[in-house]
């Protein structure tokens, strides 16, 4: 059982009406994790949040600055607390609109972050471990869009294009996966991981009438993650657990008046589910077909949606996770009320 207390309070000055903003915000949160374990650590954690940052709109040109820095304390009845100490993770973040229609935009940011294991990373039975290290990461980011004019709209036709390169440093990452002779989940930091990737996304939507639209959606994903902590290591520059090269989805929508119709093909490339990238921890690439149809029913101020899904129609065999099978070709049936 977890509770949770959060305050905020926030504040923000315009030193230049429509052109420079100053902001400075502050977070409180408590939580309480409590379970009726033998020996459980039952978990407190005080977490203080401040952050400044300032923004600035020079016609095209968007420029944001900030500082957050935490302070997060952890205290248990029974077993060892979590490392902890203060963090501070400043970013700058630019988009700019080089022409007034708003059909192209670049972005960039770089910026420090910082993630604290959660409660479950840290003390759940079996699998958390106190030991574990708060992740830190410097990334970089470069992206372009490209999209309707605002000229064109409304029409019929919209069409949206973007594409990011990044590259991330990550100190103590933290991965979950399981292992050793019984499979159980294990929680683990990895030294040094080096993380270069881009993603790409296009959709294009037609409405040929106001009943009436259709959207495509395609989305690929290239991620290259090595594990650079130690170059005496068997798996040093291998790819860590789980990541794969190569993934991506493509989703077909259409809606006629109150139907729906919505199928979807998701797909994650080779991997390999130990740190070691030989041939005994290969992971096969696996795919999955999925399909929906709905249909809404308004009496009143009473809405009705009823739904039909088909899952996996291929009946493929395929695991997410080492010895962890998924469901083979499923169905589903839902009803949703809303007033």
């Amino acid at each position: 059982r977890q509770q949770e207390l959060f305050a905020s309070w926030a504040n923000a000055y315009e030193i230049l009406p429509q052109w420079w903003t100053l902001s400075l915000s502050y977070d409180f949160r408590w939580n309480r994790l409590d379970a009726n374990l033998t020996d459980f650590a039952r978990p407190r954690r005080l977490t203080h949040a401040l952050a400044l940052a300032s923004s600035v709109n020079a016609g095209g040109l968007k420029a944001q600055a900030s500082v957050v820095a935490q302070d997060i304390n952890d205290r248990v009845e029974i077993g060892t607390a979590g490392h902890l100490r203060p963090s501070l993770s400043p970013a700058i973040v630019l988009s700019y609109v080089p022409f007034p229609d708003a059909w192209l935009t670049l972005r960039a940011f770089c910026k420090r972050s910082f993630r604290m294991p959660t409660f479950n990373d840290l003390y759940y039975a079996d699998m958390g471990s106190s030991a574990l290290k708060p992740e830190r990461a410097l990334q970089y980011d470069a992206g372009i869009t490209f999209e309707t004019p605002k000229s064109r709209l409304p029409q019929r036709c919209h069409w949206h294009l973007q594409t990011d390169a990044y590259y991330n440093s990550v100190g103590d990452k933290i991965v979950a996966y399981p292992k050793g002779q019984q499979f159980r989940w294990t929680m683990l930091n990895l030294g040094r991981v080096h993380i270069k990737g881009i993603e790409a996304l296009g959709e294009l939507t037609l409405m040929p009438s106001r009943n009436c639209s259709f959207t495509a959606r395609l989305q690929y994903t290239y991620q290259d993650a090595r594990d650079v902590t130690n170059p005496k290591n068997s798996f040093h520059r291998h790819q860590i657990p789980y990541i794969p090269w190569h993934s991506g989805t493509a989703v077909l929508a259409a809606t006629w008046k109150a139907w729906s119709l919505n199928y979807s093909f998701i797909y994650t490339g080779e991997r390999y589910n130990e740190q070691e990238n030989s041939r005994y921890n290969y992971e096969q690439p696996w795919y999955t077909h999925d399909m929906s149809l709905a249909r809404e029913f308004v009496f009143g101020k009473t809405r009705l949606k009823l739904t039909g899904e088909l899952n996996n129609i291929f009946n493929q065999a395929y695991e997410v996770i080492h010895n962890y099978p998924m469901p083979g070709r499923n169905f589903k049936l839902s009803a949703r009320f809303s007033m």
